[in-house]
Parts: C-alpha cells; structure tokens; sequence
C-alpha cells in the first residue's frame, strides 16, 4: 500500500464526477506543455472539435458499421479542418491524425489515406491542371475519395520489385496502358473498393513500373479512377472487398488492372515529371533512392501513425484510470478498498503512463527534426531522417501494443467489449505496426545503416559512470546512453568477426542491432525530457525526473541481461526491485495527474466511465434498452 499522504491524496483523486479525473497538485499544465510543447494549442483545438455533438455517440450503438461511420464523420470533418492547409503543415498534419485517432480509430486510419497519402500527393505535383485538378477539386468537396495502391501480393512493401506496369502509348494524344503482369502483382490491401456511402467516386493513386519503349524507367504513381460516384468500377479493373478486418472498418480490397488506360496527365511526380511530345521522359525522379523518393508522402505519414500510436497509449490508459477511480475491491484486512490504492493494479498503470510519456518525447524528437529538415530544404528523404523516423514508429508502435495490452487486462471484462474503445486501439496499433512500412522491417534497416557508423564505446565511458540511485536521474539517463553506446560497439563487434557475404554476417547480428537502434531511441527520448523537465518548477520537475528514474530502472530489468558478461550495468546501491517499488509509491499520488496531462478530458473518449458512474450506464442501458 501507499504511505498515508500517499493514501490520501489517491482517496482525494478517486471521487471524480462526470468521469473526470480530480487533481491536487496543481502540475497538469506543466506536464502537458512538457509533453506536447508547441503543438498543445492545437491538440485542445482539435479536442473541442471532436467534443461536438457531430461526434457523439451512445456507447451501447459504438461500434455498429463503424466503417460507414467513418467515412460519414470524415465527410462532415472534411470542410471544417482546412485540409490544404493541414496537410501543408507537418504539425498540424500530425495533431490531427493523434485526435481523430483517439475518438474514433477508423477516422484515424481513414485520415491517413485521405488527407496524408492521397491529398498530401497531389499537392505535391508541380502541376495542377488537367486530371490532376479535376481530381483535387473533387476531393476537397467531398464528392469521391482516394486511395495509395502500392502493395501488391507477392512482394508487400519490397517497392524495388513492384510488377505491376504502364506502359507509354503515344496514340490519341499520348498515355499509358496499365496491366497486372502476374497474380503476385495484385494490388493487395488499398482501399480501392467502393466506399461505403452513397454518391462517392473513387480514384486511386496507383504505383506501377514506367515503361517506355520496352525498357523500365522506374516505379512511379499514376492517377487512375477507380469507380464512379453509383459504385460502377471503370472498365478494366477487378476490385474485391477483402474479409472483414476484426477491430478496424477499413475497407480493404485486392486489385487487377487489365489494360487501364490514363492519359498522359496522370503521370504523377514531384519532380515534375512528365512525357515530352517526342516520347522523352522529362525531369524524373533521381534514380538515387528512386522508388522511395516516388513514395513521398509514407515518410510523413510513418511520423503520423508514430504519433496515432503514441495516442492511443495515451487515450488506453487514460481511461483504465477512469475505471480505477469508480472501482472498488474487497480488501484482504476486511472492508473495501479503491483500486487506485492496490500496488497490484496502480504500479501496471503508473508504469503504462511513463512508457507513454517516453513514446510521446520520442515522437516529439522526429517532428522536430522532420520539421527542422523542411525548413531548412534539407532532403527530406535521406536516410539520417528515414531512419529516425524508423526508429520512432518501432518505439511509439511497440509502447502502444505494450500499453493497450496492459490496459486490456486491467479493465477485465470490460476491455473486451469494443465500446471502451481498448480493442479498437489494439486494432488501430496492429494496423500502424504494419502501415507505412512493417515497423519491425523498417527499424531493422534502420538497424543495418547504422553499421556504416563508427562506434563511440570506450572503458573510460563505463569508469565515468556514477551511481545509479534514486533521485539521480541524470546518472540513469547517462547509463541509458552508455548501453546504447555498449551495444553498438558490441554490434558492429561481432558484425567485423562474422564471415561470409553482407546477408550472412547480418544473419548474425541483426537482433543486437536492433536492440542497440532502440536502445539509442529510448536515450534520446530520454534527454528530450529531462531537458524539458529543467524548465518545470521543482514540484513536477521532480515527479518528472521520477518518470525518468522509473523508466531507466525498467530498461535495465528488462534488457540488462544483454549486456552481460562486460556490459555496463548500473552501479545501484539497492536491488532494482526495491528501487522500482519505491519509485511506485513516490509517483502513485501523481498518476492522475500525469494522465490529466493527457488532456482528454473534453468527454471525446465517449466511454462508458465518462460518465458519474459506470455501473449507472450500464443499468440505464438495461432499463431503456
């Protein structure tokens, strides 16, 4: 249990009304601004507009076609949020896919397509006129919808051998002829089925292999219209919906193009990319990186579905709190006790939301740096950024499916029920893990590049390390960065004195390769916080470095072992364990305010403990039901 100020204060915190959650100390600003920085305006902005009555729901009808639901609010959404100008700005882009996510998961993962993937490309192109146009006029109207046809069947997100073609036709004015050569170039999984609401026409941004007069010149996107607004496909494609995704409405679907012929505007670049009259290919893409450089827009939407990752641990956790505050147990000395005073259920949560609070500083780090990269007309599609980006989705995806499993757990039967929304976020993770590149791929490349870089480890590192104690946050995050620096030095070790070809030797180091990349994002996480946290008063200055403190002691618990036998462990005074459960009990009074941090408080969870008490919904859905 608690101390008794501990106990207190938990008790003052657990009497919450409306399913709000009731603070003490004062520091719920100080964390929010430590947490989102300049991007919390618009986090409260988009906060309120989800808030509004166009949103709300009974939680008993949640889930019924939440598909259709989707695309309904995303219709409703589409002339109220400025949608060249959010997508046009990395921040802004970013914050509303985290808000939309945490209301509605499906919205989220339908923004992703519709405003970054598809809108995003198109405002791209160096012209816009003709198809290009057309298609941007209907768009932002609402009169059809989009989708990014990249994977196909056989070779997923292996881009360098995409099969599917168009090939250049110089008759009637000049176009393109697009096929699907074999069955494994079937377009697997974009949203090219006809949306689920009346009246919406489809196009798709199709990415096939430019051929000119016999030979490739690379994998481009094309602009194709996929069915009319009465739900009629365009003559030479074949579409079927894909089974039912569990958790998710996405309306997913399989693809072949039989001689699809578009015209010679559909050509898609940011380049400026186009065919010259005489058939000469004008101002590709640069063959360096060609094929990623073509898919613009995934590193922007990899950084977005880092931060819906990101969100939905926060919003899981948000509302395990909420139940623990209108739950009681029986307690083993006799009577009742509220949940928020057993260790058992609080330390999980406490633990939940420092992970949370890592993931979210993490992501903050790569929009800084992505925004830093625009503004300065840096490539944007280098692999220092890429990388990052990489790294980031892996680490934020990672926390989430960690979170939300926990949270599930936590909230017992309740958690299963799709209505509290934790389902829907374990979906919308497993769908983020895989979108915009596998993460585990994806950080595994990361991985390998980082082979190229020269080590930094030395003796002297782990000499110079001091004590690891409790309230010396500072020495934790230097140890984190000494780990970091340890494995990679025993990383590109052991990749030196492996035999054999490139693919061999990574056989044999790709997974201390990986755990050393996430090592260093989690360092870095780390230092963005506790440099945020210097800028707090001493009172949540202090919680916050306990946040820190928490988090270093669960890395070493966790992954100690792989620096075993001559790694640098801490130097402790006192077994971890005992150290983790101090560092429960000093942040237990402070859980609910790290999660009023949050700020979620404006009622868009719409769960069944965002209410006076849950019990109550249940039995008003009984009685009038």
């Amino acid at each position: 249990m608690p101390s008794g100020a501990a106990r207190v204060r938990l008790e003052s915190v657990s009497s919450g009304r409306e399913g709000r959650l009731m603070v003490t100390h004062g520091y719920v600003d100080g964390f929010a601004d430590l947490l989102f920085g300049a991007r919390r305006a618009a986090a409260q902005r988009y906060g309120r507009l989800f808030g509004e009555a166009d949103f709300d729901q009974d939680w008993w009808a949640a889930t019924e076609e939440p598909g259709a639901r989707a695309y309904q609010r995303y219709l409703r959404l589409l002339p109220n949020m400025s949608a060249v100008e959010t997508v046009s700005d990395l921040r802004e882009c970013l914050t509303l896919h985290e808000q939309s996510t945490v209301v509605d998961p499906h919205l989220g993962a339908l923004l992703t397509v519709q405003v970054n993937l598809v809108l995003g490309t198109l405002l791209e192109q160096h012209s816009r006129t003709g198809e290009v146009a057309n298609a941007l006029t209907e768009l932002l109207a609402g009169r059809a919808v989009g989708a990014y046809v990249l994977t196909e069947v056989g070779h997923g997100s292996d881009l360098n051998n995409l099969e599917t073609t168009a090939v250049y036709d110089p008759a009637d004015g000049g176009g393109f002829v697009l096929n699907t050569p074999t069955d494994a170039a079937i377009k697997f999984m974009p949203t090219t089925a006809a949306p689920p609401v009346a009246g919406i026409a489809r196009f798709g941004i199709v990415f096939a292999r430019l051929i000119i007069d016999g030979a490739s010149q690379g994998v481009y996107p094309f602009l194709v219209w996929m069915c009319d607004a009465d739900g009629q496909l365009r003559p030479g494609l074949t579409i079927r919906r894909m089974p039912e995704k569990p958790g998710l409405g996405m309306d997913n679907a399989m693809t072949r193009f039989d001689n699809v012929r578009v015209s010679r505007e559909c050509l898609l670049s940011h380049t400026g990319t186009r065919i010259d009259d005489d058939g000469t290919l004008v101002s590709p893409i640069p063959r360096d990186n060609q094929v990623w450089r073509a898919i613009s827009r995934v590193r922007v939407g990899r950084l977005c579905i880092s931060g819906m990752a990101a969100a939905v641990a926060r919003a899981a956790v948000s509302i395990a709190v909420r139940q623990s505050a209108q739950r009681d147990i029986a307690s083993m000395a006799g009577g009742r006790v509220p949940l928020l005073q057993v260790p058992a259920h609080y330390a999980p949560l406490l633990e939940a939301v420092v992970d949370t609070y890592l993931a979210t500083s993490a992501v903050e780090i790569a929009v800084d740096d992505f925004a830093a990269a625009i503004d300065s007309g840096a490539d944007e599609q280098g692999p220092e950024l890429t990388d990052l980006v990489s790294l980031t989705k892996y680490f934020a995806t990672s926390t989430a499916q960690r979170v939300c499993g926990e949270v599930r757990d936590r909230l017992g039967a309740q958690g299963v029920f799709a209505h509290n929304k934790i389902v829907e976020y374990r979906a919308l993770r497993d769908a983020a893990a895989t979108a915009e590149g596998d993460s585990y791929v994806i950080a595994l490349l990361a991985g390998y590049r980082r082979l190229e870089r020269p080590g930094q480890w030395t003796q002297e590192n782990w000499d110079a390390l001091e004590p690891c104690e409790i309230d010396a946050p500072a020495s934790w995050v230097k140890w984190m960065d000494a780990r970091a620096q340890f494995l990679q030095h025993r990383v590109l070790e052991a990749y030196e004195n492996t035999t054999g070809d490139r693919q061999a030797r990574w056989d044999r180091v790709y997974d201390l390769a990986l755990a050393a990349a996430d090592a260093h994002t989690a360092h870095q996480a780390a230092v963005r916080l506790a440099e945020r946290a210097a800028e707090l008063p001493a009172g949540p200055r202090q919680v916050v470095e306990n946040v820190l403190t928490l988090f270093a002691v669960r890395q070493c618990l966790a992954h100690g072992a792989d620096l075993l036998p001559d790694g640098p462990l801490p130097k402790t005074p006192e077994p971890l364990r005992d150290m983790r459960v101090r560092l429960h009990e000093m942040l237990a009074p402070h859980l609910t305010e790290l999660v009023a941090a949050f700020e979620l408080e404006t009622g868009s969870l719409r769960t069944v403990y965002d209410s006076d008490s849950y019990i109550e919904q249940c039995a008003n859905a009984l009685r009038h039901g």
